[in-house]
Order: C-alpha cells, then sequence, then structure tokens
C-alpha cells in the first residue's frame, strides 16, 4: 500500500557517533566547519519530524484523530498562528497579508490542530519557492462555513498536482524534506475532514497557488454552553 511505499523510501537515521578515543601526542585534531555541523543538525530534525508525521499518520489510521472542538474567534487564532510564523517568514524574506475581517462569526475548531494546518500550508510555499514570496490570507462566510484562502505569488502546479496534493503518496523518495511536507499535507486533510469541511489547493491565473478550506460556524447551542 502506498504507507508501505513511504516506510521502503525512508532512509536510515545516521549511527550516533561513539565517544572519541583521545588523541595521541603524534595525532591532531580534525576541525569541522560550523556548516557541516549545522547541516547535520539539519538534517536529523527533517527525519525525526517525518518520523513524528509517520507516527501520527499512523495514530489516525488506528485509532482517528483527536480533536476537541470548542466554538473559537478566528482572528484571535489567526493571532497565534501569525506569532509562530514571525520567524520562518522572516527567514524566507516573505511577507503576509492579512485580510480577515475582525467580527467573523465563531467557528466550530480545534485551535491548536488548526494553527497546525495554517503554518504547514504557508510551509509548503516557503519550501518550493525562492524567498521573498507574497502571502494574502483572506476568509468569508459562505451558508454555514467560512471559507479561508490563502494565496501566495509563487510557482503554479498542474490540475493533477493539486487533485494529488493531500493524497498519502511519496512525492521525491531522495528528497526527506519534499516527503515530510507531503506527509504534513495528509495531516493537514485528516485534520480538516474531523472538522467536518474540506481542503483543496488550485494555481492561480497568472502566477502561485491559493490554498482553501471551510470549517463549520459555531451552533448557537454551542455557544451558550457553560
Amino acid at each position: 500500500g502506498s504507507r508501505g511505499e513511504i516506510t521502503a523510501s525512508l532512509s536510515p537515521l545516521p549511527p550516533i557517533p561513539s565517544a572519541p578515543l583521545p588523541l595521541s601526542h603524534a595525532q591532531s585534531s580534525i576541525p569541522i566547519s560550523r556548516l557541516i555541523i549545522e547541516r547535520m543538525i539539519q538534517g536529523n530534525d527533517r527525519q525525526l519530524t517525518m518520523i513524528n508525521s509517520l507516527l501520527e499518520i499512523n495514530s489516525c489510521e488506528k485509532q482517528g484523530l483527536e480533536i476537541k472542538l470548542e466554538p473559537v474567534q478566528f482572528s484571535t487564532l489567526l493571532g497565534g498562528t501569525f506569532a509562530e510564523l514571525e520567524p520562518i517568514l522572516t527567514q524566507n524574506q516573505a511577507t503576509l497579508k492579512n485580510l480577515v475581517p475582525a467580527d467573523l462569526p465563531l467557528v466550530m475548531a480545534d485551535g491548536t490542530r488548526l494553527q497546525k494546518v495554517l503554518v504547514n500550508l504557508i510551509a509548503h510555499s516557503l519550501h518550493n519557492n525562492p524567498p521573498g514570496l507574497n502571502f494574502t490570507l483572506s476568509a468569508t462566510v459562505e451558508g454555514k462555513m467560512i471559507r479561508t484562502q490563502i494565496q501566495d505569488d509563487g510557482v503554479g502546479m498542474s490540475k493533477v498536482e493539486c487533485d494529488r496534493l493531500f493524497d498519502l503518496h511519496v512525492r521525491d523518495p531522495q528528497d526527506c524534506c519534499s516527503t515530510s511536507i507531503g506527509l504534513k499535507m495528509y495531516l493537514c486533510r485528516k485534520v480538516i475532514k474531523a472538522h467536518g469541511g474540506e481542503i483543496g489547493v488550485m494555481s492561480n491565473r497568472k502566477r502561485g497557488l491559493t490554498f482553501w478550506f471551510t470549517l463549520p460556524l459555531a451552533t448557537s447551542s454551542a455557544t451558550n454552553r457553560p
């Protein structure tokens, strides 16, 4: 199955180096540049992130996704998300314009999981584009749902790629980072579906992508609970 393909594509974690042997007078230490050490750490971090995503997917498949729904003010939720996004936006010289109205109705959501969805969608675009990306975030009420859109001005994707983005499959077995982001896209769909919403992506007419997802509005009975 697709999960087997993913497991087969994982490269083994590098062995943990043993404690260095004491150097004799005839030997001298070999300097290792800070850049090499940083790259080793980043590589290990990416593999750990991918393993954590696989464990989370495995748990979802066996036990279902546990979410804690409560009435949430969407604009308040975004405030926490922006704080989490600020470092990676700065690192990638990217901007985020927030066009979400402050007076939107409450939504039924698990705030922590929803923040991860927003961060993962933006991280996908950052990974696939050079620095300097510009994002626009908007939200509108459509019937009994709120539809959120994240638009960027980067590279687009074909319709086939858009249709497959949230499926569980390996994009590039040699690219640990790409596979990790692919797993997170699958988890994004799991989270939004568990909320009772839908998620998708489409290529913009001129350039870039627009990610979108829907969330149900909080009912009056939910907002009036003690």
